[in-house]
């Protein structure tokens, strides 16, 4: 099959996040079972990241930036729309709409609708204009499109918008080899990956750090991701605190390893992939009980799922952190849980979907 994927940021810019990861890891496994696959995507920043690799197999077209890709991605496949018997068109707010162009043969993977997030990136009246008029208006375009959503959260909150999913499936998480599972420890090391960026609140997981330390003052921190907050993040110069910036894939798997419990606080998510790489390692999370982390993280579980202030965070992380019982049954069903999410399940899942070229009667399953 050919297969065009539309995605609006380049797979190693700096901002890149799960959304991208996700459809590289799907377009590479598509192309390594015999299918022609494109991506279309806009040029990198200037501080695109050198060492991720492209999709094998996958052939790339990068034109313009992330604000004129949706422009010219429309252009790109009314001009070259027989040539291709599919396209995916990923979605992280805004769609392409390459129903539009193509019918039945695209398919919409949505990661998640903004909706308060406007409030936490833009300012008044520009939040208020893309929560309340934008956003709603491109809702209405999508709803005679194939939509598939990627974790429950966002098939419910599509649906409350009058978008009805064919289907839900859910990204995977890179198989990793490790001499020994997560362990506990005297002095916990705590761990927090995110884009620096205010949805993903990463001021909130070093306030509910601060507490966790206050209960174990050897305790330690280490923040990853890239973003516009890193260096005030740095400039506080918190206690037990590492700001590491971006790191390769490499150095975070050694950090998981090492660590003892994942903060996840947000405004919202597609899904939580890094809950899910954590799982890997026996890694329990704490986590804001918001769309997609609620999904990536079961309460009770696999984790603790809190309300959205970093003192029920930081609580719920001591009260974690000093129950060694609870902590590993967590750990145990978190490397279960996680190893049940591969990418090969995701891009078989995705590919019997996008085959189809009329909405499936498919009842969606809870992950």
């Amino acid at each position: 099959m050919r297969i065009l994927i539309l995605n609006w940021k380049h797979w190693s810019d700096r901002s890149a996040g799960g959304a991208e990861y996700y459809v590289g890891r799907v377009a590479a496994s598509w192309a390594a079972n015999g299918h022609e696959v494109t991506m279309y995507v806009p040029h990198p920043r200037r501080t695109g990241r050198g060492d991720v690799a492209s999709p094998e197999g996958v052939r790339v077209i990068a034109e313009g930036s992330r604000s004129t890709v949706f422009r010219q991605a429309r252009r790109y496949l009314v001009r070259h729309r027989l040539e291709f018997d599919a396209v995916l068109e990923s979605v992280s707010t805004r769609p392409f709409f390459a129903h539009e162009v193509v019918g039945d043969r695209a398919l919409v993977l949505y990661h998640q609708i903004a909706d308060d997030v406007w409030e936490q990136e833009f300012p008044f009246p520009v939040s208020w204009i893309g929560r309340r008029v934008v956003e709603p208006r491109w809702l209405r375009r999508i709803r005679g499109a194939r939509v598939v959503a990627n974790s429950p959260s966002t098939a419910f909150d599509l649906g409350a918008r009058g978008v009805a999913p064919v289907g839900i499936v859910p990204p995977g998480a890179d198989s990793i080899v490790m001499a020994s599972p997560a362990t506990l420890g005297r002095h916990p090391r705590v761990i927090f990956i995110g884009r620096l960026v205010r949805t993903k609140r990463p001021r909130d997981a070093i306030r509910a750090f601060s507490q966790i330390r206050s209960v174990f003052p050897a305790a330690t921190l280490d923040v990853v991701g890239e973003g516009y907050l890193r260096d005030e993040l740095r400039r506080l110069r918190a206690p037990g605190v590492t700001i590491h910036g971006f790191v390769p894939a490499g150095v975070k798997a050694a950090l998981l390893a090492r660590a003892s419990l994942l903060l996840l606080p947000g405004t919202r998510e597609g899904w939580g992939i890094v809950a899910i790489e954590a799982g890997l390692h026996g890694l329990p999370a704490v986590a804001y009980n918001v769309p997609g982390l609620r999904d990536a993280v079961r309460d009770g579980v696999t984790g603790s799922l809190t309300d959205c202030n970093p003192d029920a965070l930081g609580a719920a992380g001591v009260s974690l952190l000093q129950d060694p019982e609870r902590w590993r049954r967590y750990s145990d069903a978190s490397r279960e849980r996680a190893a049940q999410y591969t990418w090969e399940r995701a891009a078989g899942d995705l590919f019997a979907l996008l085959s189809q070229r009329r909405p499936a009667d498919v009842v969606p399953e809870a992950a």
